[in-house]
């Protein structure tokens, strides 16, 4: 076997293909193995996409709302007692809320709290300021957002201020640009926030932004194929215009026609 036999042999074993020695030409046999080789990767992104999306819908935690607590059975839950968050569900207009509200658990504390949620099978129900900061480093503990109640941060002053509009354009802009973000994430954080890795997997949107890579080798690879397509014609009508004699470019038209038959 001639040492192009076998690279191509090799080549059609990596991308999990058969033996067969067609294509014979290098640039179609570089075009098949670029195809192959891109439905290799292709089937391989979907089938890991496909297993890491079913292995999140049975391990994640299926509570995404507070109207999930009161349809399972499996957490109890609670919040701190005598707290504004308390009040706003007992006067909330939707009557599920009084209801999760009447079935929890009312703690003394925060401390409280994160105790109960550190020993598991228990949800806490608190402000997102206040369990974002207190569990940041925790990786056991998993964060929902309802969005519910939305919360605003206010500077109490005196009545008819002079600086209340200079302060409220000075806060608009830091708010605009960014600056309470960034500010709230520093100080949360302060530098020591956990990163918590997953070793389930991340179910990623199978779109074209993932995939625009893989296509970019194919349409390169054709590119490829396509040159040494066009060097083997060259070196075929060279070949031509010695064995008969003729000038290269009657030999050129002369293979073109045969091509084009």
């Amino acid at each position: 076997m001639s040492f192009y036999n076998s690279a191509w042999l090799v080549g059609t074993g990596f991308v999990l293909q058969g033996v067969d020695v067609l294509p014979t030409s290098p640039s179609g046999r570089f075009m098949v193995f670029t195809w192959w080789l891109f439905v290799m990767i292709l089937t391989s992104m979907y089938t890991a996409n496909l297993t890491a999306h079913l292995t999140l819908e049975r391990s994640t935690n299926k509570i995404s709302e507070l109207g999930d607590l009161l349809r399972q059975k499996e957490y109890s839950w609670g919040l701190i007692s005598d707290r504004n968050l308390e009040s706003m569900m007992k006067n909330h207009g939707d009557k599920k809320y009084q209801s999760l509200l009447g079935r929890a658990e009312m703690l003394t504390s925060l401390d409280e709290g994160i105790r109960r949620v550190n020993e598991g099978k228990f949800v806490l129900i608190d402000d997102s300021s206040v369990i974002t900061y207190n569990f940041r480093n925790n990786c056991q503990a998993l964060q929902t957002y309802t969005g519910t109640f939305q919360n605003q941060w206010a500077l109490g002053m005196q009545m008819n201020s002079p600086y209340s509009g200079i302060i409220n354009n000075v806060m608009l802009k830091y708010r605009e640009s960014g600056f309470i973000v960034r500010k709230f994430d520093k100080w949360y954080n302060d530098g020591s926030e956990l990163y918590c890795s997953s070793t389930i997997g991340n179910d990623a949107k199978f779109d074209m932004s993932i995939l625009s890579g893989l296509f970019l080798v194919l349409a390169l690879g054709a590119l490829i194929a396509f040159i040494i397509m066009f060097l083997e014609f060259l070196y075929a009508a060279n070949k031509d215009r010695i064995a008969n004699g003729q000038s290269f470019f009657s030999s050129l038209k002369r293979k073109g026609c045969i091509i084009l038959k």
